[in-house]
């Protein structure tokens, strides 16, 4: 893939409203370690509207560096749905992050 091609996936990933579609997205760049795909999964994470439809996106975190967002995974181990939590304590634990 190309970084133009990269570039057009991610902004695609963080502007659509079609959750399949944002969930495929995510999926497909699974396992780019691009910064920028981190980022915007974060954001997405943290948006309201998504609370109930994070889980995928969070396990699509899993291939990258968490330790900046421990507490956020801590937050979403808590109080997020059983996906979401669920993704997040596999984060925290595979990643030494307890």
């Amino acid at each position: 893939m190309t970084d133009a091609e990269l570039t057009e996936k991610i902004k695609r990933l963080e502007e659509t409203s079609d959750h399949a579609e944002r969930h495929s997205l995510a999926l497909d760049l699974v396992d780019n370690p691009d910064r920028r795909i981190f980022d915007v999964l974060v954001r997405l994470i943290q948006r309201p509207e998504l609370e109930k439809r994070c889980g995928t996106l969070i396990f699509c975190l899993e291939t990258h560096d968490c330790a900046s967002i421990t507490g956020l995974l801590k937050d979403i181990a808590k109080t997020g749905n059983f996906e979401a939590k669920m993704q997040a304590e596999i984060i925290l634990d595979n990643q030494g992050l307890r």
